[in-house]
């Protein structure tokens, strides 16, 4: 019965072991690692070495639906992601630890961001959230130091913890009226943020029982022409923001539009990123 009993445990071990190679099995092609299901796939890896990375949206005629657990993180070679329509998932940390990148694009699709998805990414700077999400998961920005700025998208309800701790740079963030939920430690460590929002709005709230500066975009509030970031002030950082949001690599909110027109001619471009620099010069 001792021999019976080892020699079916070794056929059971085996017959399992071939079901979970099986279930794991990988395939790659080109720069990505990858599982495939139903038509549908997930990168789990990323194995190049691009400045800029544009995700296909396609891989052998499957379609990219998702993004796998830490698939780009320490790789320090990225500079820029984009992604595509197709994907409607990122992973958590998918993005995270990669010291060089500086300038994200998720597209509209994308309505699940997992924990810490740009944790710990010291010189991203740029982030364009097109899509509907309804939260900026924990630790999502944590420890960004080179993040200066961000509109959180109008769909946003809730604010998790850790988001933007230790984005020692962080000095505006835009918050819609639909939030209604921010964590207590969601800012910690951001010493020089303040807070854009609506008057009467959650975000206010949040900001007085924090003692974070506020200050409110409601119709009626008054901004000068060209200070597009809306900290008070017209300097280069205006222009800059102004030359992104021309690139198509910022989203700005309604109060941002009304200011950004600096040579009053109905078009936001480069052309009023010019007349800031311009005013700038003769300030």
């Amino acid at each position: 019965m001792k021999k019976l009993f080892i020699f079916t445990s070794v056929i059971l071990t085996f017959v399992l072991g071939v079901f979970s190679v099986s279930a794991d099995t990988l395939f790659v092609n080109g720069d990505y690692k990858f599982s495939t299901s139903n038509d549908q796939i997930k990168i789990l890896e990323y194995l190049g070495n691009d400045a800029d990375v544009v995700i296909p949206e396609e891989i052998l005629g499957d379609t990219v639906v998702g993004i796998g657990h830490m698939a780009f993180s320490y790789n320090d070679s990225i500079k820029t992601i984009i992604i595509p329509s197709s994907v409607t998932k990122i992973d958590g940390y998918a993005m995270s630890y990669i010291n060089n990148l500086e300038s994200v694009v998720i597209s509209e699709n994308c309505i699940d961001l997992g924990v810490g998805v740009f944790q710990v990414c010291p010189s991203l700077k740029n982030v364009e959230i097109k899509s509907n999400i309804t939260s900026i998961s924990a630790q999502t920005f944590y420890s960004c130091t080179s993040l200066e700025s961000f509109v959180v998208p109008s769909t946003v309800e809730s604010i998790d913890k850790n988001a933007f701790t230790n984005c020692t740079a962080l000095t505006s963030i835009t918050i819609p009226k639909a939030t209604t939920s921010i964590a207590s430690n969601a800012f910690s460590k951001c010493t020089n943020l303040t807070i854009y929002g609506y008057a009467d709005s959650y975000a206010q709230q949040y900001a007085t029982e924090k003692g974070i500066p506020f200050v409110a975009l409601d119709e009626g509030n008054e901004y000068e022409i060209g200070d597009v970031d809306l900290n008070g002030r017209i300097d280069v950082n205006d222009a800059t923001e102004l030359q992104r949001y021309a690139a198509e690599l910022a989203t700005f909110n309604e109060t941002q539009i009304l200011v950004a027109d600096m040579n009053n001619d109905g078009v936001i471009n480069v052309a009023d990123a010019t007349d800031i620099q311009k005013y700038i010069v003769i300030a």
